[in-house]
């Protein structure tokens, strides 16, 4: 659960700079490009890929996006 809290922190600490520029489309899609890359990092043989890390850090960007713009 901590892993998913960290990852649902780290997609609004993305998002939410972005959002705050006027941009949260952009923030999101970042968030979510940012996801991405680390599954594919841990998919690689450095951890353990799932898709319910991403979705926790998708909805902290979303999260983190709404707050702020």
């Amino acid at each position: 659960m901590r892993d998913k809290a960290l990852h649902f922190i780290a997609g609004a600490a993305i998002a939410a700079p972005v959002a705050w520029l006027g941009y949260p489309v952009h923030g999101i899609l970042l968030a979510g490009f940012v996801s991405i890359a680390k599954e594919v990092w841990d998919y690689r043989g450095n951890g353990t890929p799932e898709l319910a890390d991403f979705n926790a850090t998708l909805i902290g960007a979303i999260a983190g996006a709404v707050a702020l713009a």
